[in-house]
């Protein structure tokens, strides 16, 4: 029997119950880029358990958190600076970016570099909004929406900020991916991915810096 007839009811059980619920509150603000993408991180949806991989990016930008968190949500101006998404398709009610964000608002990302020959897109759910969190870091984060509940693949894409100090931020950027149907075709795709993440904490960051 293929996988991607297995009823949902089963999926459910296997693989796309979120994991956070059982383990303990993830230390976002301590968290680095693993050195072996399948030691993945934990996603706030998903949490750490059924993880396949993560792709990773994180670097220090010369710019208040707020700026940068702000830029990260800024989801209109991607096409001024991100060669990765390089633009975003917004529900109609979303007329000004980062001001009219809210969690569970559905995007579709246009991506480059995933694909060898083509460009590709990518519907997803905005799931954390938090900027200013009481222990010390700001952290954003959406999901990809397969448009199964999960069933065919769960991911999500946090994005983690710390103030260092002197005006500097800490951008921590990853992507985790768990157990699913659809996970071993995008495993495929994981060098790419992790270059495209590359680029992008760069894009950011000469974006935020204004250089």
């Amino acid at each position: 029997m293929s996988l991607f007839k297995l009823p949902a009811a089963l999926w459910a059980v296997i693989c796309c119950l979120p994991a956070l619920a059982y383990g303990a509150p993830t230390d976002w603000a301590s968290l680095h880029c693993p050195s072996n993408s399948a030691d993945g991180l934990p996603t706030p949806t998903y949490g750490s358990d059924q993880i396949v991989f993560t792709v990773c990016a994180e670097l220090n930008i010369s710019a208040p958190l707020n700026d940068v968190y702000n830029a990260i949500l800024n989801f209109q101006a991607y096409p001024s600076w991100n060669t990765f998404v390089f633009a975003v398709d917004l529900p109609p009610n979303v007329t000004t970016t980062p001001a009219d964000d809210y969690v569970g608002m559905p995007m579709t990302f246009h991506t480059a570099g995933v694909l060898p020959l083509s460009n590709s897109t990518s519907n997803e759910i905005l799931t954390v909004l938090d900027p200013a969190n009481p222990s010390g870091y700001s952290l954003s984060a959406w999901r990809y929406d397969d448009g199964l509940g999960g069933f065919g693949m769960r991911a999500e894409h946090p994005n983690v900020l710390v103030d260092v100090g002197d005006g500097v931020t800490h951008y921590l950027s990853f992507e985790t991916y768990y157990i699913g149907p659809e996970t071993a075709l995008v495993l495929l795709l994981k060098g790419n991915l992790q270059t495209e993440f590359e680029k992008q904490a760069a894009d950011l960051k000469a974006y935020v810096e204004g250089s």
